[in-house]
């Protein structure tokens, strides 16, 4: 899709998750470059990584992330928010605190038809109320002794837990223990596509093939949560304007 399909000056309102509504008018801060897919990624047309970090950080409005009030919140949020809306989450997680269930030893106790009931909100809530019981016996047993591994160790710790993947680890791994890690979701995936990456479909063949594109950004821990933060806020932009095909060439 050509960049005449998006009319630039154009302003609209966005919802950027439970902390922020912007103003966000398009075609004020330049172009840009758009990046032919028939190239390779190896070519220098193809934006680094910290380029498009840049770009995103300078012309994106940005909510608050993880929101969350404990490291165990942003654990259950990051199960929670599989396979639909945060919006969503944010009734099942409002939910379990009204019920005094967000700590890992009342989600392990509390009756598995109530915890399903309050999760709700969420949907396909009989396999989350197992997930996130697996998750909080994880977080007893190993969380206080979590930050001594490696981050190769943890994020094998992690993936032996029934209902969190690979996605849903490095979620912990960036937001609970700090560790650098790109995440390689959909909307990362879609980004790296509309701006010239040649990216594998699936997540963790992303990762395998393109992460030594993120090794030569140099992110900080921060720059990683950041950057995630962005991507996932910008996304919704692109998703009013069919995609980052269409928006990147005109943020």
């Amino acid at each position: 899709m050509s960049s005449t399909d998006v009319t630039p000056k154009t302003s609209f309102k966005q919802d950027f998750g439970p902390h922020l509504t912007a103003d966000f008018r398009l075609g004020d801060c330049g172009q840009f470059p758009r990046v032919r897919k028939e190239e390779t990624v190896e070519t220098s047309r193809v934006p680094p990584l910290r380029t498009l970090f840049e770009h995103l950080r300078a012309r994106v409005p940005l909510g608050v992330w993880w929101p969350a009030d404990s490291d165990f919140e942003i654990l259950v949020g990051a199960i929670l928010t599989q396979n639909t809306t945060w919006k969503n989450v944010e009734y099942s997680l409002r939910a379990l605190k009204e019920q005094q269930l967000l700590s890992p030893t009342a989600l392990c106790d509390v009756e598995e038809s109530l915890l399903i009931k309050t999760i709700q909100p969420s949907g396909f809530m009989n396999a989350k109320a197992r997930y996130i019981r697996n998750a909080s016996e994880w977080f007893i047993k190993h969380n206080d002794n979590a930050a001594q591994w490696s981050t190769h160790d943890l994020r094998e710790s992690l993936l032996t837990v029934r209902g969190i993947g690979p996605e849903t680890a490095d979620d912990i791994l960036l937001y609970i223990y700090r560790r650098p890690v790109f995440i390689w979701d959909l909307y990362a995936r879609r980004l790296l596509d509309a701006a010239g990456y040649d990216v594998p479909p699936s997540y963790e063949s992303a990762r395998r093939a393109l992460t030594h594109h993120v090794d030569e950004a140099a992110f900080s821990i921060d720059e990683f949560a950041i950057f995630h933060g962005l991507i996932v806020d910008g996304g919704k932009i692109a998703r009013k304007h069919k995609g980052w095909n269409a928006l990147l060439p005109v943020l």
